[in-house]
C-alpha cells in the first residue's frame, strides 16, 4: 500500500513538473508581440528580414538531442534535471532583464540575448518532453499505447496552450499601456518561478564515478539509437514529417499587413492571439476525444486537404474582397483565424502523437528530442522559405500587391507530402520498436530471478494505472 502511495505521489509531482514546464513555455509568449514590434519599429526591419531574424533565434530548437545527451552524460552539481532547470531558469531571468535594459537599442545584442533565451527554454522543454515520453509507456496493445500517447501529448501541449491563453490577450493590452522594456521585465519573472519550483524536485544525486559508467551506457545507447533510426520504416516517416513542417510560412508578412494596412493595434492583435490559444486547447480536446483512435494517414490526409482550402480564403482579406461582401476586417480576421487555427492544430496533433509512438523504450528522450528537432528544423526551413518567397514576391512593409499569390502558393505547398503517406506503416513501426527493445536488454539482465521480475511488472502496472487516472 505504501509503495502504491509513493508511486502515486511521484507521478503527481512528475506531472506537476511537466505541466509547469509546459505552462511556463506558453506563458512566456507574453513578450512575443513586444518582440515583433521591437523588430518592426526599433530595428526597422522589413518582413523578410524579420522572418530571417526569427529563424536565427530559433536555432537552439533544432539541436534538442544535444541538450538531451547533456542531461544524460553531464550531471550538473550531481543532478541531471534539477540543477539544469535551476540554472537555465536563472539564466533566462538574467537575459530577459538584459534585453529590457540594453537589447532594444542594439539589434546585434538583442539577437544574441533572444538566442540564449531560446536555449534556456529549449533545454527545459527537453527535460519536460523526456519525462512526457517516459510516462507514455509502451504496451503490446497498440490501442492502449495510442491512448496513453494521445493523453500525454494533449496534456503537455494543452498546458502550454493554457499558458499562452493566459498571456495572449494581456500581451496586447500591456503593450498598449506600457513600453516593451517593461513587458520584458515582467516576462523575466516566469523562468525565475520555474527555477524556484525546481529547487523542490526530488532526484537522485550522482557521484563522480557514476557519470563515467553512464557515459559508456550512453555510447551503447547511441549505437542502438543509430541502428534504430537507420531503418527505412523509421527514417522515412521522420523525413515526411520534416517536409510537412517545411511548408513556407507567411505569418510575418501577415503581421505587417495587419499593422500597416489594416491599422490593427496591439490590443486587437492580442485579442486575435487569445482566440488562437482558445482554439488550440479546443483542438487538443477534440482530437483526444474523437480522433485518437483514427489512423494517422486518414486524419492527416483529410486535415491537410481542408487546411489548404481554408488557408486560401485569406486571399479575400488581402484583396479587400471581404469589404465588397460586407464583412468587416475584424470580423473576417476572427473567423478566418479561428478556422485556420482549429484545422491547423488538428493537422499537427496526429504528427506529435505519431512522434511519441515512434519512441522505443530505453531511448525515449533521445528519440523524441530527435523527432522534435526534425519538426523544429522543418519550422525553421518554413520561416526561411517564407522569407525568400516574401522577398522574391516583392512584399515589403508598404507593398502587398503579390501577397494574395504568396498565400495561395504557401497553402498548396502544405499538400506536397500527401502522395507519400503510404510510407508510414504503424504496424511495422511497432515491430521495429519491439525488436529494438529486445536488442537493448543486456544479457546479464536476462538472469533476473522470478520474484524480482514479478515485482517489477507489478510496479509497472501500478504506475501505468496511476498514470491513466491522473490524466482523466
Amino acid at each position: 500500500m505504501k509503495k502504491e502511495e509513493a508511486i502515486q505521489q511521484s507521478l503527481r509531482f512528475t506531472y506537476f513538473l511537466i505541466g509547469t514546464i509546459a505552462f511556463s513555455q506558453g506563458i512566456m509568449g507574453l513578450s512575443d508581440l513586444a518582440i515583433s514590434y521591437m523588430q518592426k519599429d526599433d530595428y526597422k526591419q522589413d518582413p523578410a528580414q524579420t522572418q530571417f531574424f526569427s529563424t536565427i533565434i530559433s536555432l537552439p530548437w533544432i539541436v534538442k538531442p544535444f541538450w538531451g545527451i547533456m542531461t544524460d552524460t553531464v550531471p550538473l552539481f550531481g543532478y541531471r534535471r534539477k540543477s539544469y532547470l535551476i540554472f537555465f531558469g536563472l539564466l533566462g531571468f538574467l537575459c530577459w532583464n538584459l534585453l529590457s535594459d540594453y537589447g532594444v537599442e542594439n539589434r546585434e545584442l538583442g539577437l544574441i540575448l533572444l538566442t540564449v533565451i531560446n536555449i534556456c527554454v529549449a533545454f527545459c522543454n527537453v527535460i519536460g518532453e523526456a519525462l512526457l515520453v517516459e510516462y507514455s509507456g509502451h504496451s503490446d496493445d497498440d490501442t492502449h499505447q495510442n491512448d496513453k500517447a494521445s493523453q500525454n501529448v494533449t496534456f503537455f501541449f494543452g498546458m502550454r496552450s493554457t499558458g499562452t491563453l493566459v498571456t495572449a490577450y494581456s500581451s496586447g493590452k500591456l503593450l498598449q499601456l506600457f513600453d516593451k522594456r517593461y513587458i520584458f521585465k515582467i516576462t523575466s519573472i516566469f523562468p525565475l518561478i520555474l527555477a524556484c519550483i525546481a529547487i523542490f524536485v526530488k532526484e537522485k544525486k550522482y557521484s563522480k564515478d557514476e557519470p563515467e559508467k553512464d557515459k559508456i551506457k550512453t555510447v551503447e545507447s547511441l549505437k542502438l539509437f543509430t541502428k534504430f533510426v537507420s531503418q527505412p520504416v523509421i527514417y522515412r516517416p521522420i523525413l515526411l514529417i520534416m517536409v510537412f513542417m517545411s511548408s513556407p510560412s507567411i505569418s510575418t508578412a501577415m503581421f505587417y499587413f495587419y499593422t500597416n494596412v489594416l491599422q490593427f493595434g496591439p490590443d486587437f492583435i492580442g485579442e486575435l492571439r487569445l482566440s488562437y490559444s482558445i482554439c488550440s486547447i479546443l483542438s487538443a480536446y477534440l482530437f483526444n476525444r474523437f480522433l485518437r483512435h483514427v489512423k494517422f494517414t486518414k486524419v492527416f490526409g483529410y486535415s491537410t486537404f481542408v487546411y489548404c482550402l481554408v488557408s486560401c480564403q485569406t486571399t479575400l482579406l488581402v484583396t479587400r474582397k471581404n469589404v465588397k461582401l460586407g464583412i468587416p476586417d475584424r470580423l473576417f480576421c476572427f473567423g478566418d483565424g479561428v478556422l485556420n487555427q482549429v484545422i491547423g492544430e488538428l493537422n499537427t496533433m496526429p504528427v506529435l502523437v505519431l512522434a511519441c509512438k515512434m519512441c522505443p523504450k530505453n531511448i525515449e528522450g533521445t528519440m523524441y528530442a530527435l523527432l522534435m528537432s526534425a519538426i523544429n528544423f522543418g519550422g525553421m526551413v518554413s520561416q526561411e522559405l517564407g522569407a525568400l518567397l516574401t522577398y522574391y514576391a516583392g512584399v515589403t512593409d508598404d507593398n502587398f500587391d503579390n501577397l494574395a499569390k504568396l498565400i495561395v502558393i504557401c497553402s498548396f505547398c502544405t499538400m506536397l507530402p500527401l502522395p507519400f503517406l503510404g510510407i508510414i506503416n504503424e504496424e511495422q513501426m511497432a515491430k521495429a520498436r519491439e525488436k529494438h527493445q529486445y536488442e537493448s536488454i543486456p544479457k546479464q539482465d536476462e538472469e533476473i530471478n522470478v520474484e524480482q521480475e514479478v515485482e517489477e511488472i507489478t510496479d509497472t502496472k501500478c504506475a501505468n494505472l496511476q498514470n491513466e487516472q491522473l490524466l482523466i
